[in-house]
């Protein structure tokens, strides 16, 4: 249970303390010997169908389908049980993907494990090996162990829950339901360095960079995941099928031990076709963003900042930050968070600067800022908060800072927006 090489086998036991699992999130208990035969079955799902004649190993080395194409083993305590013709029927030939390891000898059985003076001798093989195991209350202590690792700290304040907040009309009543953020258990960062992150905080390190690539991938494609796409985005060049089976299955493998999706699900569901689906519970930062900025357009000035300030302070740089990742330019991804991420900001800027709130301000357009320096309209809020303050010299910087920041973007014509001229005009001659 605690072997890195098991980390790609599926386990389903029987008649054996739970504890043996170690926490293992591949592997699961069944109540008797048909449930645990019936779990292998339906983890192994369509693999005759799709394998036309060919054996699980052959398919694991080819990644077929963009799969690993992970073997199932069944251990068994028989017990009373006689009735093992079920045994000899799902394994009978090999090359399924399934090992069936039980507690007796069977005559169907391929391979016997015999006890001898000097260990335990596989016939089939010739081979003697000497079992390692652990005493019961080991493995218990082991389990606990592994258990409380798994646990965050306990943490002295209270993380406060969802925000919910009323909009209020023009008479101070309505009928609008509350903002609630939608429910989520791992969030992909996007809108800045990216990363991804539990519920709790938790940040989730991958062996491999592209898997991150590619749940970032599969994160703003909900509408269209397919494998193939997939492909062509994260590499410039064809790749074997193999390749991509890893990467899936270590983004999928390493999700699962961060947080353990609920009975019978994946993070990243397994499917036969070319659709590679992420779960809903899999969420980006910008999904979060964009359904804070949409509900706020519905709620007066002070219930809006309430709900779009959460959402800002998501923002922690230029989407994308520190990577090398060449599709988003391509498709378009990163102008799209931009925009996101700077509507969002002046929207709350200019909810702050509707209820007097001029620190609200400069913290809402410095983190659009931090997206696009720059930015027309978080400079004008700017200068409007300055002047609300009666802070003119704190204007003219604004607008220093805005010519320098011309001059240094190699896209600009160098000359300023008439809209700022006139907002610059307007806020000095008062």
């Amino acid at each position: 249970a605690a072997s890195p090489v098991g980390e790609t086998v599926r386990v389903v036991t029987h008649g054996l303390d739970p504890a043996v699992h170690l926490g293992n999130l591949a592997a699961e208990s069944a109540e008797s010997l048909d449930d645990a035969l019936d779990r292998a079955a339906g983890a192994l799902g369509a693999i005759p169908t799709v394998a036309a004649g060919r054996r699980t190993f052959e398919l694991r080395s080819r990644g077929t389908g963009g799969e690993a194409w992970e073997p199932v083993v069944v251990l068994a305590a028989l017990g009373a049980t006689n009735d093992t013709a079920d045994i000899a029927a799902l394994t009978r030939g090999g090359g399924r993907g399934l090992a069936v390891v039980v507690d007796r000898s069977l005559a169907e059985a391929g391979i016997t494990m015999r006890a001898t003076a000097d260990g335990w001798t596989i016939d089939a093989l010739g081979v003697t090996v000497v079992p390692i195991g652990l005493e019961h209350e080991q493995l218990h202590a082991l389990h606990d162990l592994l258990d409380a690792a798994e646990r965050p700290l306990p943490i002295a304040a209270p993380i406060p829950g969802p925000i919910a907040v009323r909009s209020l009309g023009p008479d101070h009543s309505s009928d609008a339901a509350p903002f609630v953020e939608p429910a989520w258990a791992l969030m992909v960062r996007l809108l800045g360095q990216v990363s991804v992150v539990t519920s709790t905080g938790e940040r989730v390190e991958f062996d491999r960079g592209k898997s991150l690539e590619l749940l970032a991938w599969l994160g703003l494609h909900r509408e269209h995941p397919t494998r193939s796409a997939a492909r062509a985005a994260l590499w410039e060049f064809e790749v074997r099928d193999a390749t991509f089976a890893n990467i899936v299955s270590d983004a999928r493998r390493t999700l699962a031990r961060a947080v353990a999706p609920a009975q019978g699900e994946e993070w990243i569901e397994r499917t036969l076709t070319d659709h590679l689906p992420l779960h809903p519970l899999v969420v980006t930062d910008a999904d979060l963003l964009r359904a804070r900025l949409e509900a706020s357009r519905r709620l007066s000035a002070t219930d809006a900042i309430d709900v779009l300030r959460p959402g800002v302070a998501s923002i922690t740089d230029l989407p994308f930050a520190g990577t090398d990742f060449a599709w988003p330019d391509a498709e378009g991804s990163t102008s799209a968070l931009t925009l996101l991420a700077t509507s969002a900001a002046t929207e709350l800027a200019q909810h702050h600067l509707a209820v007097g709130d001029i620190d609200g301000v400069f913290w809402a357009t410095g983190q659009g800022l931090r997206v696009l320096s720059g930015h027309e309209e978080l400079i004008a809020l700017r200068m409007r908060a300055f002047a609300l303050r009666g802070d003119l010299a704190g204007v003219r910087r604004e607008w220093e800072v805005y010519e320098r920041s011309l001059q240094a973007d190699s896209w600009s014509i160098g000359e300023p927006s008439p809209k700022l001229v006139a907002v610059r005009r307007e806020l000095l001659s008062r």
